[in-house]
């Protein structure tokens, strides 16, 4: 319904622009366009927008728990770690992992599910800079190839589907419905995604976070990162949540 809203909002704008166009208002016509492209575009470059179509962003309840989720692996340096820092702290996660590392480190994706956590598609390939702008071809493609590697390794189907960096166009929704993937965001990030300091990401994430919140995480290792910062980031962070009573969980939806 949203995504169909969406597209008529977008369709209405290039109409009044062409009727303008053709009725040789030429700057009317490039207002309109302009407003066309903008009502195309802003809810596409918005991370978690649900203009498209619904997206998780928190979940419901009544304890004190958050979900907490780990983007871009698996990593053969900081996945292990990340999972022994998991173990120590009882704590569970959903991966949303990268098909191509996942064919790459099968026995890691493996790990994750025997220690009880769970494993869900993030793509097959993350092209970060350009699945905002995925023809409906390339969207099914990356969606399609990553469950279909996920299925493969765990024997099991994934139900949910994070967009690379958040961003995604009206065909991301589209297949996503289709392919009864549920679309899921966060609501608490550090920025941890790109270069940074790690108090820094933590600082960010403790003082805004409350029951409820899905916790966004990465775990594969940036270039000139020190071995183990994801983990040793991780295991400051549950320490945090550990002193807030929260506890991580994985919700059922």
């Amino acid at each position: 319904m949203r995504r169909r809203l969406g597209l008529g909002v977008s369709a209405f704008f290039t109409a009044v622009s062409m009727m303008k166009l053709a009725r040789r208002e030429g700057r009317e016509a490039q207002r309109w366009s302009m407003v066309s492209a903008a009502a195309f575009l802003i809810p596409t470059l918005t991370r978690n927008a649900s203009w498209w179509g619904p997206v998780i962003k928190t979940f419901t309840t009544s304890k004190k728990e958050v979900w907490l989720t780990l983007d871009d692996g698996p990593d053969a340096e900081e996945t292990p770690r990340i999972l022994d820092v998991l173990h120590a702290f009882q704590a569970r996660a959903t991966f949303f992992c990268i098909g191509q590392r996942v064919v790459e480190r099968p026995e890691l994706v493996r790990a994750m599910i025997e220690a009880g956590h769970d494993v869900q598609n993030h793509t097959f390939s993350h092209p970060a800079f350009s699945f905002w702008a995925a023809t409906p071809r390339r969207v099914r493609e990356e969606m399609w190839r990553g469950s279909e590697v996920l299925r493969a390794v765990t024997g099991r189907i994934p139900t949910l589907f994070r967009a690379p960096a958040g961003l995604a166009n009206a065909f991301v929704h589209e297949v996503a419905t289709c392919m009864k993937l549920r679309m899921v965001g966060w609501s608490v990030g550090g920025h941890d995604g790109i270069s940074h300091d790690p108090n820094r990401v933590l600082r960010r994430i403790l003082r805004r976070v409350q029951s409820g919140d899905i916790i966004l995480l990465h775990e594969n290792r940036l270039l000139g990162m020190p071995v183990g910062q994801r983990a040793k980031t991780l295991e400051k962070l549950l320490m945090g949540f550990e002193q807030c009573q929260l506890r991580t969980i994985i919700p059922e939806l």
